[in-house]
C-alpha cells in the first residue's frame, strides 16, 4: 500500500527519532598546544631560566566568561606555573596568550615564592564564578606543586574582585576550625536571591574532606555544612580517559543553583566518583544554626545517569531551566531539563568528540545564554606524558538554545524535535581509539 505524502512525512519523523545520535560540535573557538602568558620584557627568558615558568607544567582547569574577557585558571599542579588565575579577550587569535589577573605583579609567583605577592595573589584555584553584579569570585587553595611535595603559600581564602575596576573588593580568610588536613577546594558558585549585591551567598565544595562550606557576604561569616551524600561511589571510582585507566575517590566538587522559589533555590549536587544526582535547598544551608538532622534529612535523591557517566563539573540555565554536567568518560557533555523527570532518556549526552571534549574539565552558561566548555586531557598530564606538538587545551562554545535544539532538554514538539534531527550532524559516542591526534 502506498503512503500519501503527509503519513511519509510522519512515519520519517517516527523512525528518526528511533535512531540514538550524539550531537557532533562546532570547532573549538580557542585552543592550545602549551599554555603561554603575555610577558613584560624579558621576563619569559628569566622566567623560564629559574623555573618560574615551565610550559609543559600549566593546565587549564577553569573557565568564566564576563563580557568580553574569559576568565582561565590554572591550579598549581606542579612547578612553573606563573599565575594561576588569568584571562583572554573573546576576540583574540585562536590561541591566544593569557593575562595574568589582576596584575603580573599580583598573580605572579616564582618557584621559590615563601608568600604571595600582595592580598589580591591568587595562589591556586580550580574554577571561578561571574555573578550578575560584575563580580570575579575565586575560592583559593593557597598551595602549590599539589602532584609532588604539597608548599602552603598562603591560607584558603575567597576573594572577590570588581570586574569594572578590576580591584579586589573583598578578601575573606577560611577559618581553621571549617579545614580539615585532605580539604581541596574545587569550585565556587553564587547566590543573589534579593535586590541588593552585598546579600550574598557563596557555596563551595570540599572535595577532598566531603563537605560544603558557606559564606554569607553580608556577614561575612562561613560554616561547613556536612552530609553523608557529600562523599563518593566506590561503585563510581573506576575511570578511562583518552586510554588511561584511574581510580579517584573523590567527593563532592561542582554544585549548580536552580531557579529561585520563594526567595531560596535548589543546589544541584554531585560527587565526582558518582554517577548520582543530588539537590538540596538553599534555605537549609543559609541558616548556619540549622540543626545536622534537618540537614542530614535534607537531602533528595534525583536519580542515576547512568554507568560511566561520572561528571567533573555543571552549570545551570536558568532561561531554559536545564542543568549540564562535564561526563569524563563519555568525552562529553549531558543535559536534565528540570521541569521533566530525572530518567535516562531525559539526561541525554548531548555532545560528545573524542578528541576535542577528552577530559572535559569545567562548563559554564554565562549571562549572555551561550555554553562554554573546557576540555584539558587531564589523565595524560597527571597520570602519563602529554605530546606538545598536539592540541591539548580547548575551549568551545555555543548558545545554549542551539545545543539543546532537537534534544529532551528543549521544550519542543516531536515534530520539531524530529525536523531539528535531521538538519544536525552526528557522530559516534563510543571512543575506540584515543589516538591524541589533532
Amino acid at each position: 500500500m502506498k503512503l500519501n505524502s503527509r503519513k511519509r512525512m510522519f512515519y520519517l519523523i517516527y523512525l528518526l527519532l528511533l535512531v540514538p545520535g550524539v550531537w557532533c560540535l562546532l570547532p573549538p573557538k580557542f585552543q592550545w598546544k602549551t599554555l603561554d602568558f603575555a610577558w613584560e620584557g624579558q621576563a619569559r627568558d628569566s622566567a623560564i631560566k629559574s623555573g618560574a615558568y615551565i610550559p609543559e607544567n600549566n593546565m587549564p582547569a577553569g573557565i568564566a566568561r564576563w563580557k568580553d574577557r574569559l576568565f582561565i585558571t590554572i591550579p598549581r599542579w606542579k612547578k612553573g606555573v606563573p599565575a594561576s588565575l588569568n584571562y583572554i579577550y573573546l576576540n583574540s587569535t585562536h590561541s591566544p596568550l593569557l593575562n595574568p589577573y589582576p596584575s603580573w605583579a599580583d598573580a605572579f609567583l616564582s618557584s621559590k615564592a615563601c608568600c604571595a605577592s600582595s592580598n589580591s595573589t591568587v595562589v591556586s584555584t580550580f574554577r571561578v564564578h561571574v555573578d550578575k553584579c560584575g563580580r570575579l569570585w575565586v575560592v583559593d587553595n593557597g598551595v602549590t606543586n599539589m602532584a609532588h611535595d604539597v608548599k602552603q603559600i598562603a591560607p584558603p581564602a575567597i576573594f572577590i574582585f570588581d570586574l569594572k575596576t578590576d580591584k579586589l573588593m573583598h578578601r575573606y580568610t577560611i577559618k581553621d576550625e571549617l579545614l580539615r588536613d585532605s580539604s581541596v577546594f574545587t569550585s565556587i558558585v553564587v547566590d543573589i536571591t534579593g535586590k541588593e549585591c552585598k546579600d550574598a551567598y557563596a557555596y563551595i565544595p570540599d572535595m577532598g574532606s566531603n563537605a560544603l562550606i558557606v559564606y554569607s557576604l553580608k556577614d561575612n561569616d562561613a560554616w561547613r555544612v556536612e552530609n553523608h551524600y557529600f562523599h563518593f561511589d566506590p561503585h563510581a571510582g573506576v575511570y578511562r580517559v583518552g586510554g588511561i585507566d584511574f581510580y579517584w575517590s573523590d567527593g563532592i566538587s561542582s554544585v549548580a543553583l536552580g531557579p529561585i522559589k520563594k526567595n531560596c533555590r535548589d543546589l544541584y549536587f554531585h560527587p565526582t566518583s558518582s554517577t548520582k544526582q543530588f539537590a538540596m535547598s538553599t534555605k537549609l544551608l543559609k541558616n548556619k544554626n540549622v540543626p545536622r538532622e534537618d540537614i542530614f534529612m535534607g537531602v533528595q535523591v534525583i536519580g542515576n545517569r547512568g554507568p560511566q557517566t561520572q561528571a567533573t563539573a555543571c552549570d545551570f540555565d536558568l532561561e531554559h531551566n536545564v542543568l549540564f554536567h562535564t561526563l569524563l568518560s563519555k568525552n562529553g557533555v549531558s543535559c536534565w531539563n528540570v521541569d521533566k523527570p530525572f530518567k535516562r532518556d531525559n539526561v541525554p549526552l548531548i555532545i560528545s568528540e573524542c578528541t576535542a571534549l577528552e577530559f572535559p574539565n569545567d562548563i559554564k552558561v554565562d549571562h549572555e545564554g551561550s555554553l562554554w566548555i573546557l576540555s584539558n586531557r587531564q589523565s595524560r598530564f597527571l597520570y602519563e606524558a602529554m605530546n606538545f606538538t598536539d592540541v591539548n587545551f580547548r575551549v568551545l562554545s555555543a548558545p545554549v538554545a542551539s545545543v539543546i535544539q532537537g534534544t529532551a532538554c528543549e521544550r519542543t514538539s516531536a515534530v520539531s524535535k524530529a525536523f531539528s534531527f535531521m538538519t544536525r550532524p552526528r557522530c559516534n559516542s563510543e571512543c575506540k581509539v584515543n589516538s591524541g591526534t589533532t
